[in-house]
């Protein structure tokens, strides 16, 4: 509405297709980012203070990976706070994991220094009081972290978006309170011959044999053809740049000697930032999208993997926002920025999710200050939206959907934890 304040939370959030079920303000901080969960219990993390430059007014005691009981969903309750080194400003460097005999909460340092780049291992079988097991040393700052489908290897992302450096570093954790380091791993061509990625997000296979990587740049010289990847642009940060890695990881899977991560196909334009795994019409698929940029910003894409080697686009997931003709005249920072920061109120995506890796209908999309945005994609080549939650703030992090219950999770910057409920003719018009 024209007397909102772009960025500030809402007295009422507007919606359609869902309604609220419960909500945790979280003690009202104003540095929320990433979600996980456990069985009933939700991980919401905390950027640092000056976390982009943005000055976060959160009270310094507040900071931190909240623990939130949501066992009643009308009433989550925030239960405890992790303040470890790793957990104390995680940001983007947090994942959970509930597997045979395990139930692990990984937290990490985010945007750490070298010297401080840590990840604290938590045991969650006790969902709502983590027991930490295990600090962890990486030899170099990781971004983004993502738990084995089986809970024995931990998974770190390293990224250096405007020189094409990085890889993927990882641990093996089947002995969670000893910990050990299995080396950084590059993209290992048919050749034999490897080089290093700038890797953002992975999703795993549940055999842990495929790893689904979005890149934004490489030393490989097959990414972003034709565009400058420093200094710093729209074009080599936006929806088209980078692409989406996949690896034959095997080797890691089955304990074979001298493992490599085997490079067998590249969906070039198909997203960098966040790739989740899907399964539409019984193909599988990939959602995957960038970040941030001023309008039109950036959106996911819905990748065809029924060729792993030879992916293609087989749609995008846009707002009306998303497309150029409706744009507002950019700001003056966005314009000396070069449209690569966004002012508060853009519709940019940040995380994507969907409702089910194996039988998928929806796209569940956090675009910042447009909010949580629900589409159908069920027909990758026309998704559409169907449901919407805007509490006003910025929604960044992943998304829970719990199908037995129709409830959705999201945690937004200054509001806290959402629990959210489709409506009944949602769910029927989708078939849940």
């Amino acid at each position: 509405m024209p007397t909102d304040k772009p960025g500030t939370i809402l007295t009422e959030p507007y919606r359609m297709g869902v309604h609220v079920v419960g909500h945790e303000s979280l003690m009202r901080r104003d540095s929320n980012m990433q979600l996980a969960w456990v069985d009933q219990c939700a991980y919401v993390s905390s950027t640092s203070p000056r976390f982009l430059g943005w000055g976060m007014a959160a009270a310094p005691e507040t900071y931190g990976v909240a623990v939130i009981d949501v066992r009643e969903s009308r009433a989550p309750r925030q239960v405890g706070l992790l303040r470890t080194r790793g957990a104390l400003y995680a940001s983007e460097t947090l994942h959970a994991v509930t597997a045979a005999g395990r139930k692990i909460l990984a937290a990490g340092s985010y945007g750490a220094k070298d010297e401080a780049a840590y990840t604290d291992l938590y045991d969650a079988s006790d969902c709502a009081h983590p027991r930490l097991m295990a600090e962890i040393k990486w030899p170099e700052s990781v971004h983004t972290l993502t738990l084995s489908p089986n809970g024995k290897r931990l998974y770190a992302t390293r990224i250096e978006p405007f020189t094409g450096k990085g890889g993927i570093d990882v641990e093996d954790i089947s002995d969670l309170a000893h910990p050990r380091y299995l080396g950084k791993f590059q993209a290992t061509r048919a050749d034999g011959s490897s080089f290093e990625f700038a890797a953002h997000e992975i999703s795993i296979s549940p055999d842990e044999k495929r790893i689904y990587a979005g890149v934004i740049s490489s030393s490989g010289g097959d990414l972003n053809p034709g565009v400058k990847i420093f200094p710093p642009n729209r074009e080599g940060l936006g929806p088209d740049a980078g692409g989406i890695y996949i690896f034959d990881n095997s080797d890691l899977a089955t304990g074979k000697p001298d493992p490599k991560m085997r490079l067998i196909g590249t969906a070039l334009h198909g997203g960098w930032h966040s790739v989740m795994r899907a399964n539409i019409g019984g193909v599988a698929h990939l959602v995957a999208g960038g970040e941030l940029l001023a309008c039109p910003g950036s959106w996911p894409k819905i990748v065809n993997l029924a060729d792993e080697r030879h992916p293609v686009i087989a749609g995008e997931i846009r707002l009306a926002m998303n497309h150029k003709e409706n744009c507002p005249a950019w700001s003056a920072t966005e314009k000396a920025t070069g449209g690569i920061v966004p002012d508060t109120g853009t519709a940019t995506i940040h995380f994507n999710d969907v409702d089910s890796p194996t039988h998928t209908r929806l796209g569940l999309v956090n675009f910042l200050w447009a909010g949580l945005r629900i589409f159908d994609i069920r027909d990758p080549g026309k998704a559409h939206e169907i449901a919407y939650f805007k509490p006003g703030d910025g929604c960044g992090g992943h998304v829970r959907y719990r199908p037995e219950t129709g409830e959705i999770w999201v945690a937004c910057s200054a509001s806290g934890l959402w629990v959210l409920k489709l409506s009944p003719e949602v769910r029927v018009a989708v078939g849940l």
